[in-house]
């Protein structure tokens, strides 16, 4: 899986402003609310105040004076002051000075396990959500986005609010179905395959009808990494809305999709596959890397992975992608995508990844009685993060001076800037501001080549967002018990495919799995369920 990658981001005069103009307008009770007022209220003379805040250096930065930096500096009048460490070691050093007695003003992205601890130690500020909303508009409404309209459920506690949510939004609707375009034509097959009867015609000619032209019967229809059961042919049990390995909630109960009967109708229509060639017979010992190395070399036609992979690299984050290899090799290549395919009711889908991959940034206890310092991390936080201006300042510095707008619309370094040592002397990119609040969507502005922007937004659309909605949850049972159910699971879902294991023996297969502590592991999460996110 594609580790997330983190950018930063800055503060701006317009951003400022914004935030001003939120002031008297309506709170999340309805209630008036003057944010300025609310602050000196509450802060009392600490408002105009020359603040110094601390801030985690995790990147080796040599320089805080940066343009980034000095433009925080001036705008929100503040100091600023660094704790070194490295990303690695951050944890041990938190813990360090937690049991010091020096409580950090800020910490960020602790796993929810390590989120419920710190609240055990009470070293934790409760953040008002009110201030929240306040102080950081643009990203609670990037949480709103992919969390829906209460973005802050997975870090509620008793009602209270101790983190800033970190998300990576782009697992959420990541991972989508993809065809070899030029072999579908090859073939004879004009219409991108949407119902799993399209798809079995497809992937028939793939293996049976030479789509390589190399004379020789050596291509397949479609693999998969089999390490995961989430990831071995998701769609096509997303076509019978059972989604193996993760936890849903269908008319107020959890379930879980490997014990589901819509898994047997689609292990049914995997073993037909299996037994007629189409699917790759090695998907079973692949994992990533191989999975890549059949697609770049033609034996297959068609693969679930993320769909950025099928696009060109400069319609998002840039680097050199599937599609790109592909496409040296085959002039006018492309990729068909699909965001699942249709089963006979119409279902379908891909298992996807819960964006909420770790609790948030939280704050120092003492912070809590000091709510001035609180708002201007938040505001700077939101300002590096979510502003053009800061943003930009933060990532390429002066405009004109260091980086110009290339006429693609991307970022283009000035000399000597485009040398990225020349960049870290003076300081540009790679601040640990905040947590993982990266707005892609936002991102891709400066990365993203201005023609392919609507195809990479179309194409991501195509995703579906089915999750693990109790990924972010501690479930201790479920923590025990899931390696043990999840090897079980795998290797009778190979067996059922390959024909080791008739598919009669289903029933017993799913009667074993509640015996190993199944029934443990689903009575622990509808509770968890019920305690945090039934209505």
């Amino acid at each position: 899986m594609m580790k997330k990658r983190i950018l930063l981001g800055g503060l701006s005069t317009v951003m400022l402003m914004s935030i001003m103009a939120g002031c008297g307008k309506n709170d999340s009770s309805g209630n008036q609310t003057d944010n300025g007022n609310k602050q000196s209220a509450v802060g009392g003379e600490a408002t105009n105040k020359k603040m110094k805040l601390m801030f985690w250096n995790l990147d080796e930065n040599q320089t805080t004076d940066s343009v980034g930096l000095n433009a925080l500096k001036e705008k929100y009048n503040v100091d600023l002051e660094s704790i070194a460490s490295t990303r690695e070691a951050m944890k041990e050093k938190l813990n360090l000075l937690i049991s010091s007695g020096e409580i950090p003003d800020w910490w960020k992205e602790p796993s929810f396990t390590d989120y419920d601890k710190f609240l055990q130690q009470d070293v934790a500020a409760e953040i008002p959500q009110q201030l929240i909303e306040q102080n950081m508009p643009k990203y609670t409404e990037w949480l709103k986005r992919y969390l829906g309209e209460d973005p802050f459920k997975y870090i509620r506690r008793d009602g209270k609010i101790y983190g800033l949510p970190v998300i990576w939004d782009i697992g959420i609707d990541g991972i989508q179905l993809g065809f070899r375009e030029d072999w579908l034509k090859k073939v004879g097959i004009t219409k991108t395959p949407e119902t799993l009867d399209e798809m079995e015609a497809a992937l028939t000619k793939f293996r049976n009808e030479d789509p390589d032209g190399n004379g020789k019967k050596d291509t397949y229809g479609i693999t998969a990494a089999g390490e995961n059961i989430e990831s071995i042919f998701s769609s096509v049990f997303g076509a019978y809305d059972a989604y193996p390995n993760i936890f849903r909630e269908k008319d107020g109960v959890i379930v879980r999709g490997e014990i589901e009967p819509g898994a047997k109708q689609a292990l049914e229509v995997l073993n037909r596959w299996y037994k007629n060639e189409l699917i790759d017979p090695e998907f079973v010992v692949n994992k990533g890397n191989n999975v890549e190395d059949k697609v770049l070399t033609d034996k297959i036609g068609a693969i679930e992975y993320y769909w950025w992979a099928f696009l060109p690299g400069n319609a998002f984050l840039g680097g050199e992608q599937w599609y790109d290899k592909l496409a040296k090799k085959y002039p006018g290549f492309n990729f068909a995508i699909e965001g699942g395919i249709k089963g006979p009711d119409g279902k379908y889908g891909i298992s996807q990844y819960n964006p909420a991959f770790a609790s948030g940034v939280m704050f120092g206890k003492h912070l809590e009685k000091d709510q001035d310092k609180l708002i201007k991390y938040m505001q700077i936080f939101e300002a590096s993060q979510f502003d053009p201006e800061i943003y930009e300042k933060m990532n390429f510095g002066e405009k004109g001076v260091h980086w110009n707008k290339s006429d693609k619309g991307t970022v283009e370094f000035i000399a000597p800037y485009t040398d990225e040592k020349e960049r870290k002397k003076i300081g540009l990119g790679g601040y640990s501001m905040a947590g993982s609040f990266n707005d892609y969507e936002f991102q891709t502005s400066y990365t993203s080549e201005e023609s392919l922007r609507q195809l990479a937004k179309d194409t991501r659309a195509k995703g579906t967002r089915n999750i693990d909605i109790l990924a972010p949850f501690n479930k201790p049972i479920y923590n025990e018990t899931q390696d043990k159910l999840k090897q079980y699971t795998l290797q009778n879902f190979i067996d059922f495919i390959t024909g080791r294991k008739p598919l009669s023996e289903f029933d017993s297969f799913v009667a074993e799995w509640k015996k190993m502590g199944g029934d443990d592991v689903l009575n622990e999460a509808q509770q968890v369920y019920d305690d945090n996110l039934k209505s």
